[in-house]
């Protein structure tokens, strides 16, 4: 099912993109044929004639459809009919191309020429000369005929009939200028619109005409760019604050090794010349509209630029780097199958069947990013609470800012960001943690902010609410398949989402330069991909392919996995349970350290009543520390059956570890048999630290000492067996060097001082509230550090004189605590 689902959800993009595009289709201008650069041709033209001079202008190109019927109209259902319509038709579906003079103020321009986009008419050609200039003062008498004549001369487009209305002058010192206002009548259902045809003069010079619109009543047009204003804050809002995640993310992985770099630079500068190449197409676009200061067109458009580089583009570019880098090395500990094809494109091997099966899964996949990018964006649609628009997403991006080839870079920069600079990211990032399901949600929400193959509709709420489908299917295919599948299936799906709506209306030149931009690229994916698939070779990566960075963290996954495989070790070494003892109680206590210890302590019970009590800690961490301390404990069980004598019990366990250590590798132990019935203890210690008895009779403590060597010390002086007696309200407390070495933010330990204090303080307190008493005085002083070494603890309470060690009864009263924290 996997291998025909590309092939199943292809067919289903395609016949989504077919029931949709209707939706769409009546905010796109119908029947445009012209291109920008067609338009420049006869606007130029047209510019000549009227005398402006090119060699000393420069001009902007813009698709400017008029702002007052794309308001009326947006969601209205006649919008469909007013493309066809030879009043309003004109008016919206023009090219604009501005003249500005070189070296010179960018205001006022030197004049400005509209060509229809249908038929490539000239539907404006105004002349401007700025208010020094010098002209006639010439008056309306003079001008009326001329004008009038000029009307009657010749049909022009968005105004056939036009009828005089008024005359205008502008009083200069050095002129008078004059238009002269003819309106044009309309059956179009706009009455609120009064439709106008405006003839020009600068002092007795006939300087051209325009069209224009405005409110019967006299109210003022408003915009409604709150919330695209809004949308843009939040974008720019999301992508510094996850350029501060990840910066810290991955400096804290650079500096353990974790991260590479050459690859996400090599990213990096692949982002940057495309964002620079895009910026290049759009450049003489979005310098209309901004002033600063003196400087002229040209170089405002540079600043303009440069301006959106610095604050856009190449912040977007360092936190594609850095997402690389971050993400990469979260997805080799899980997901590197995921890597493997993408890995092979940046290796400089991209002619293989892995490649060649990703880019063809993606390709296939493309319709339906687009189809349900469209599909859930025509819900609101549907619901008449948006409606679809040109002014944004690909109609915007190919008649206002740079043409086809824009479009095509703008769906490359889209894939790069967000498969490799979001989902790659957030998703492996979250399954790392096991948050998957949060990490899906999130990678939705940032993709929506995004913009990612966004809708076109209006308003900007339906547009973030209803945005989610292309993307939602991007993480589908990632999870389903790999980081190259999902990134092909992106560029595919946002390029067809750019496109379609306006090739959907298109005619002539543009719609054959629409067609190209948008098969050609994915025909070419899916022929390169056949090819590579013919070769039949897999990309198979052996360890010493792999880069450094990922090196350390398979070592680092290898470590941790040790680590695992000793805890499991670990925690079946301890004890279940706590020994219960008529007379006494038992409250122990073991928590793991941040890396692998080597503490040890259990109770065996004894065929004549008594009770083992053994304490052990194995120097070093790591697996082999947990190796030696199953050993030890497994040597052990059997003497305490054969001779459980304190020194016995500690000669075997010595030469136990001198055989099976490694060098250098000691263990401290502790080893004592406890009779309940006499409360007194027999012990022997190599090397431990020493016991603690607290005296009921003096409140003071007393260590009991039996000096040793560690077990694996070949030269050494015999074991020492020694005897200790216990009185109803002693406590008798062993612990490991884990909390007297405890340390605090200055490095300070914990220290046998405090720790005989605190015993002191509980001394009255039950074993288990001594044992309480003990770990919270640690954390406190430590502040909840995560501990370095093993702590273990074990507290023994005596009450009363006991019989014998008694079996665990429901009806036995003694209470016995038992705590182990693995």
């Amino acid at each position: 099912m996997k291998r025909v689902a590309p092939l199943v959800a292809a067919v289903a993009g395609v016949v989504a993109l077919l029931l949709v595009l209707p939706f769409y289709r009546p905010a796109e201008p119908r029947g445009i044929s012209i291109t920008r650069s067609e338009a420049r041709r006869i606007a130029n033209d047209a510019a000549q004639k009227l005398g402006i001079p090119l060699g000393s202008t420069w001009a902007t190109n813009i698709w400017h459809p008029s702002r007052y019927l794309e308001k009326e109209l947006r969601n209205s259902p006649h919008l469909a009919d007013a493309w066809n319509d030879p009043v309003l038709g004109p008016r919206l579906n023009a090219y604009q191309l501005t003249y500005y003079y070189l070296n010179k103020d960018k205001y006022p321009p030197h004049g400005a020429v509209q060509v229809d986009a249908r038929t490539g008419e000239v539907t404006e050609a105004r002349l401007r000369l700025r208010d020094g200039d010098p002209g006639a003062k010439a008056t309306e008498a003079q001008l009326r005929p001329r004008a009038d004549a000029f009307v009657r001369s010749r049909t022009f487009a968005g105004a056939p009939s036009p009828k005089f209305e008024s005359a205008r002058p502008t009083v200069l010192r050095s002129r008078t200028d004059w238009v002269f206002r003819y309106r044009v009548p309309s059956s179009f259902p706009l009455p609120q619109l009064a439709l106008y045809l405006n003839v020009y003069f600068v002092g007795d010079r006939q300087a051209g005409w325009d069209l224009s619109e405005e409110y019967v009543d006299g109210a003022q047009l408003t915009g409604d760019t709150g919330g695209d204003v809004a949308s843009v804050l939040l974008q720019f809002a999301t992508l510094f604050l996850l350029l501060l995640i990840l910066i810290v993310i991955f400096l804290r992985k650079y500096h353990a090794g974790e991260v590479g770099v050459n690859t996400g630079a090599f990213l990096f500068a692949v982002l940057i010349v495309l964002l620079i190449g895009g910026a290049l197409l759009a450049r003489v676009s979005m310098a209309d509209g901004w002033g600063l200061g003196s400087l002229d067109a040209p170089a405002i458009s540079w600043a303009v630029t440069a301006f959106g580089f610095l604050l856009g583009n190449l912040p977007s570019a360092i936190l594609l780097f850095l997402a690389w880098a971050v993400g990469e090395s979260y997805a080799r500990e899980r997901w590197g199958e995921k890597l493997a094809a993408f890995d092979a494109i940046l290796r400089r091997d991209p002619l293989n069947a892995t490649v060649g099966q990703s880019l063809l899964r993606g390709s296939l996949l493309a319709p339906a990013v687009a189809g349900a990018a469209l599909a859930v964006g025509a819900i609101p649609i549907a619901l008449q609470q948006g409606w679809a628009t040109a002014t944004t997403g690909g109609t915007s991006a190919i008649l206002y800012s740079g043409g086809p080839l824009y479009a095509l870079v703008q769906a490359a920069c889209e894939a790069l960001l967000v498969t490799v600079g979001g989902v790659l990211f957030v998703l492996a990032w979250s399954h790392r943690r096991r948050v998957l399901w949060l990490g899906v949600l999130a990678m939705l929400v940032l993709g929506v902010i995004a913009g990612a193959i966004a809708p076109p509709i209006e308003p900007v709420n339906a547009r973030m609410l209803f945005g989610f489908g292309g993307i939602a299917v991007v993480i589908i295919t990632f999870l389903a398949y790999d980081l190259l599948t999902a990134t092909t299936a992106l560029f595919g799906g946002s390029l067809a989402t750019l496109v379609l709506p306006l090739l959907s209306v298109a005619r002539g030149e543009l719609a054959r330069e629409l067609t190209i931009v948008l098969a050609l690229p994915i025909l070419g994916l899916i022929a390169f991909a056949i090819s590579a698939l013919l070769t039949r070779r897999e990309v198979v990566y052996t360890y010493e392919d792999l880069a450094p960075h990922v090196k350390r963290i398979v070592e680092r996954e290898r470590v941790k996995a040790e680590i695992d495989a000793a805890n499991r070790i670990q925690a079946a070494l301890l004890p279940l349970d706590a020994p219960s003892l008529a007379g006494a109680t038992v409250a122990s206590h073991y928590r793991a350290a941040t890396e692998i210890g080597g503490d040890y302590f259990d109770f065996l019970p004894l065929p004549s009543g008594e009770i083992g009590i053994a304490f052990g800690d194995v120097s070093g961490h790591g697996l082999t520390s947990g190796i030696v301390m199953a050993m030890a404990k497994a040597a052990l069980m059997v003497q305490v059956d054969y001779d459980p004598a304190p020194r016995a019990v500690l000669d075997v366990l010595n030469e136990i570890v001198q055989k099976t250590a490694p060098k250098r590798m000691l263990m401290t132990f502790f080893f004592g048999v406890l009779d309940p019935h006499a409360q007194t203890l027999r012990f022997s210690s190599a090397g431990h630290l020493d016991p603690y008895v607290y005296r009921a009779a003096t409140a003071k403590t007393e260590a009991l000492s039996s000096w040793g060597f560690p077990l694996g010390v070949r030269r050494r002086e015999a074991f020492r067996e020694h005897r200790v007696e216990f009185a109803p309200g002693d406590r008798l407390v062993l612990y490991s060097d884990g909390l007297i070495e405890a340390i605090d933010d200055d490095g300070e330990p914990f220290g046998f001082e405090r720790f005989e204090e605190t015993i002191v303080k509980a001394g009255r307190a039950s074993a288990d509230e001594m044992k309480k008493a003990l770990l919270t005085a640690v954390r406190k002083f430590t502040r909840n550090r995560p501990p370095e070494d093993d702590q273990t603890l074990v507290v023994v309470a005596f009450e009363e004189l006991a019989a014998d060690v008694l079996p665990r009864e429901p009806h036995i009263s003694e209470a016995v605590v038992m705590e182990t924290v693995h």
